[in-house]
């Protein structure tokens, strides 16, 4: 089967956008908790303004938004509301109350649903067909998760596993898992607008829209007491770096590879986020690395291969008709 430039070089951004996820994850676990989480989405998405207003300016020297002629109706500009809500605001607020009650590893575990959820999503919403080889990743991808999930493996003599979680483990992979709802939305209203839009400059003003829904809350918590020039500098720091993976990198690399491949496939490559979490969890958060995060990573390694390599090839499983 040839796959297209075009197609390749979407996938690679694909990869590069959900590594940034990965790393946000990560990084957050360093500030969560410190400060109010409306209060450190605020800065990360002055951040990214920030950040993403310097980028256009100096690669673009303008601001134009539209590639094209088209333009985007009411309709169009609702859907971009709803995706640029949906996978900012809404998906880092729930996201962030659960990831203090669990591991970056976890996390990044639970990431792995989103195939399933953008599949399903899509199925229902965009009408897309359900395939074969979609199902087999599915499954791969949840082979890979139960192994994330499982402790301790031991294999002399007998089988033994132990699978993780305290009662507020499970509460927080509850609501992280509930988060992955709205990411998986993001990318389903992503694929209903077909207007060709500069990825620098919709990237700017996604972090914009969040920004005005926050700032009414930062407002409050510095109207009673709370004194952001008392932060350490370290949270600045991680505030920044989130807000430059996350908020400004995440979406140029999203909105680029988004409109050169199938959603089916994009959502395969979120199976990157539990990789790159676990990984980057291992090594700057000395989270344990063992036999079954390696055969966790390696399933949804493979989901991933499987998914890009026979996408456009995989017989259809169901058809959405009504």
């Amino acid at each position: 089967m040839h796959l297209s430039k075009s197609y390749l070089i979407g996938v690679f951004e694909m990869l590069l956008a959900n590594l940034f996820v990965g790393i946000n994850v990560v990084l957050n676990k360093f500030i969560v908790g410190k400060v109010p989480i409306l209060v450190l989405l605020e800065i990360r998405y002055l951040f990214g303004i920030l950040i993403l207003f310097f980028v256009t300016y100096i690669v673009k020297r303008n601001f134009a938004f539209y590639l094209t002629k088209e333009r985007f109706s009411k309709k169009d500009w609702i859907v971009y509301l709803l995706m640029a809500l949906s996978g900012g605001v809404i998906f880092n607020l729930i996201y962030i109350l659960g990831l203090d009650n669990t591991t970056a590893t976890s996390v990044g575990i639970i990431g792995s649903s989103l195939p399933t959820l953008i599949a399903i999503f899509s199925f229902f919403i965009l009408k897309y067909p359900l395939k074969r080889v979609h199902l087999a990743s599915i499954v791969l991808v949840f082979i890979g998760v139960m192994f994330l999930n499982i402790n301790k493996i031991h294999v002399n003599g007998e089988l033994s596993l132990h699978v993780l979680g305290s009662s507020s483990m499970v509460i927080g992979n509850i609501i992280v898992f509930i988060a992955m709802i709205p990411e998986a939305l993001f990318t389903v209203f992503a694929k209903m607008i077909n207007i060709k839009v500069c990825p620098l400059v919709s990237g700017l003003l996604i972090n914009l829209f969040n920004a005005i829904v926050c700032l009414p809350f930062f407002i409050y918590y510095c109207c009673n007491g709370f004194n952001i020039f008392t932060l350490e500098a370290n949270i600045w720091v991680f505030s920044f770096l989130i807000g430059l993976f996350s908020g400004a990198l995440f979406y140029v690399f999203y909105n680029k590879g988004i409109a050169k491949i199938d959603t089916s496939t994009a959502a395969l490559l979120t199976g990157v986020v539990p990789i790159s979490a676990a990984i980057f969890a291992i090594l700057l958060l000395n989270e344990p690395f063992g036999l079954n995060t390696f055969l966790g990573i390696f399933c949804v390694l493979i989901s991933i291969i499987i998914g890009v390599k026979y996408s456009e090839t995989s017989k259809v499983l169901f058809h959405r008709v009504r």
